[in-house]
């Protein structure tokens, strides 16, 4: 270890993230992008401070997860954790730039699935929750199989796995040595019979058609192939019941060792609810107990975007980030839950982190919204808000309710989350692509403090 070069780099980034800071940047990745350009071992010592290390990863779910997971361990523990969504190996490194204590108990990283392989070289997971596996930016990826075989490539023999039981590719790793905990969702009032989105229907090792007894979103459910027998594995934690109220969930979870715990969680989407048995498995796995748990969750907060609630004088605008197609359809499902009168609007950009490849919204499932009388108007905004447009009236969308922003025009986002301020309903929900997301909530938040200044 060069000491003189590791201790250079750490300053470096320091100064960087003071800089970000005075501009009034988040300041996520580029102290830790600064510090391994210097110091490119920097993350193999700086993980050497952590007592335990969970890894979170998979397309939807591993910012949630991350945070979930870092909110029940902070009232016990000293924690560090790249908690604003920053999943590359330089948003790993930089919250270890920011936060400059000795030890931690625990590390909790969510990782991008193609930065596993990089990050996995520096620093070994004692647990790794895997989400799930969609068709994700298939420019960057590749199709699905090939991300779950680069994850898979880089887990090493010590690291216990907290999986996704419901999720058919999950299953390519039971033939690892690892250690294995299964999680999962039962049947319940939201659960559907028929696929809305298909993703990997097919058996991961005959290739054969799956058939499910039912499924929660996407593929996500209880599968079974009936030519060579593989189906869903027996989960060691599950959820027994979901039930909306008051736009939340009640949920009863079950270990094979606690039955019935009643859990309230206050923001919609199925999804979620893998989310909270994921983070329950976890804490219940590291000796913590159902109380705590409980109080935890459902006092979580979302932040940056995902289903982050920004409130107005006479208007909400919820943020929900949105990037491939079962999690589109599972948004727009979610909305359709909520029976308040609404706005939508829908930011779809182009940029190289958000794939340039934008056809997957025709593989969404946007054709439920055609039914949720609910929502009054639909922003179509972003790089690509003609394609939102196209896109929403070959669902069956009420075109009189489309309103456009052209891609070509400047400040198109701005204006159209102005108009959406102004339209008069007491709430609206934004959908953001990758890139769109920040751009949104800036202009937002800048409109909230307006807005507070001027009857302050």
């Amino acid at each position: 270890m060069n000491k003189l070069r590791f201790t250079f780099s750490i300053f470096i980034g320091k100064l960087a993230f003071l800089g970000l800071k005075l501009l009034k940047k988040q300041g996520t990745a580029l102290p830790g992008k600064i510090a391994l350009k210097i110091y490119p071992n920097i993350l193999k010592y700086m993980g050497n401070k952590c007592d335990k290390i969970v890894i979170i990863t998979g397309t939807n779910g591993k910012t949630t997860t991350n945070n979930l997971i870092n909110h029940v361990l902070s009232g016990k523990y000293s924690v560090v954790s790249n908690i604003k969504g920053s999943n590359m190996i330089q948003g790993v490194v930089t919250p270890f730039i920011v936060d400059s204590a000795k030890r931690y108990d625990w590390g909790v990283f969510e990782v991008d699935e193609g930065s596993i392989p990089i990050v996995s070289q520096y620093i070994t997971a004692d647990y790794m929750i895997l989400t799930n596996f969609f068709r994700d930016q298939l420019d960057r990826y590749g199709e699905v199989d090939s991300t779950v075989k680069l994850v898979k490539s880089a887990i090493k023999p010590g690291t216990t796995l907290i999986l996704n039981g419901d999720d058919p590719l999950n299953s390519k790793f039971e033939e690892l040595p690892n250690k294995k905990i299964y999680y999962g969702v039962l049947k319940n009032k939201l659960s559907k019979s028929e696929l809305s989105v298909a993703e990997a229907i097919f058996c991961s090792k005959c290739g054969n058609r799956l058939e499910y007894n039912y499924l929660n979103y996407g593929n996500i459910g209880h599968y079974k192939c009936r030519e060579c027998g593989l189906e869903r594995p027996k989960l060691k934690y599950y959820v027994s019941s979901v039930d909306v109220e008051s736009n939340k969930y009640k949920f009863t979870a079950n270990s094979l060792t606690e039955k019935n715990s009643k859990f309230v969680f206050r923001y919609l989407g199925l999804y979620n609810i893998y989310n909270c048995i994921a983070a329950i498995a976890f804490s219940y796995e590291n000796g913590l107990k159902y109380d705590y748990v409980k109080n935890k969750l459902e006092n979580f907060d979302y932040k940056l975007g995902r289903m982050e609630t920004i409130k107005f004088k006479t208007k909400d605008v919820i943020l929900i980030l949105s990037k491939n197609p079962v999690g589109l359809s599972e948004v727009l499902s979610t909305i359709g839950y909520d029976t308040n009168k609404k706005s939508v609007m829908f930011v779809l950009n182009d940029a190289s982190a958000d794939g340039k490849d934008i056809s997957w919204i025709w593989d969404a499932d946007m054709e439920q919204i055609a039914n949720i009388n609910t929502i009054n108007k639909f922003y179509a905004s972003g790089h690509r808000s003609e394609e939102v447009a196209l896109r929403l009236k070959y669902a069956g969308f009420d075109e009189e309710k489309i309103k456009i922003y052209e891609s070509t025009k400047e400040n198109n986002i701005k204006n159209s989350i102005k108009n959406l301020l102004k339209d008069g309903e007491s709430k609206s929900y934004v959908i953001g692509t990758f890139t769109a997301m920040p751009v949104a909530r800036n202009i937002l938040i800048k409109e909230q403090t307006k807005e507070k200044e001027n009857y302050s």
